[in-house]
């Protein structure tokens, strides 16, 4: 598939992804995102596998009262990209996409702040026809309001998906320069321990601090996965609201 193709598809994407989001239809993920871009460029497993990565990045972060964060979205489809671009083994190639995942999901968080700001102008215009008693044009304005959050998102992926054999270019020397390399695995290791400090943060551990222990315990010396203890902790929370079996 041609990059301008890529561009279109993965660009359309991400607007509409962003329109959905607004209205209350979670299908903006990494996973879902990654599993797109994993089937344009033809390798489904490698989307996945970045959509996976970008995801456990985004643990506990969360635009909590407008705050902006990483748009570790837009990053799983530019580490997908890039990744099925690159020469070398399968290792060399998901490692330049995890490298420019978490740089453009950094970067994108700029964007997010732009597309915030562009938005006031239609809240005020909004505001304006309301206290005129204009409500066909007060809903426009509203309607219009989602029109940066969608921008924000889609021009972005489109234009870069254009100059995307660039940047496979700049992720391969950065994955041949040592202290770049791993300067960024730190990062990118970092990323997932500041989002488990977030959650971890306003969670009530004084009071249901037997379920960390037990958790940490079954992770570090039972070698259990994250999908069966996300069961166990399921199981443990219906009895604690339930207040027991009945």
């Amino acid at each position: 598939m041609s990059n301008l193709l890529l561009g279109i598809i993965l660009g359309l994407w991400s607007g509409v992804a962003m329109a959905l989001d607004l209205s209350g239809l979670g299908v903006r993920t990494p996973i879902i995102t990654g599993l797109l871009a994993g089937l344009c460029v033809g390798n489904v497993e490698l989307g996945l596998k970045i959509g996976s990565i970008m995801l456990i990045n985004s643990l506990g972060f969360y635009t909590y009262g407008g705050a902006t964060i990483p748009d570790f979205i837009t990053g799983s489809i530019f580490g997908t990209v890039v990744a099925a671009k690159s020469s070398g083994d399968f290792d060399t190639a998901l490692n330049n996409g995890i490298v420019v995942a978490t740089s453009i999901s950094l970067l994108m968080a700029q964007m997010d702040v732009l597309g915030r700001a562009a938005t006031t102008v239609f809240q005020h215009l909004g505001e304006k026809a309301l206290a005129e008693n204009n409500i066909p044009k007060f809903e426009l304005d509203t309607l219009l309001g989602t029109l940066p959050w969608i921008l924000s998102r889609a021009v972005p992926v489109f234009l870069g998906l254009l100059i995307i054999d660039n940047v496979v270019a700049l992720a391969n020397f950065a994955n041949s320069v040592d202290w770049i390399r791993k300067g960024l695995a730190v990062v990118g290791g970092a990323l997932p321990a500041v989002g488990f400090a977030l959650l971890l943060s306003y969670m009530d551990l004084k009071k249901f601090w037997p379920f960390f222990v037990i958790g940490f315990l079954m992770f570090a010396f039972a070698g259990m996965g994250t999908l069966p203890l996300a069961l166990l902790g399921l199981a443990a929370a219906s009895f604690v609201v339930k207040g027991g079996v009945n």
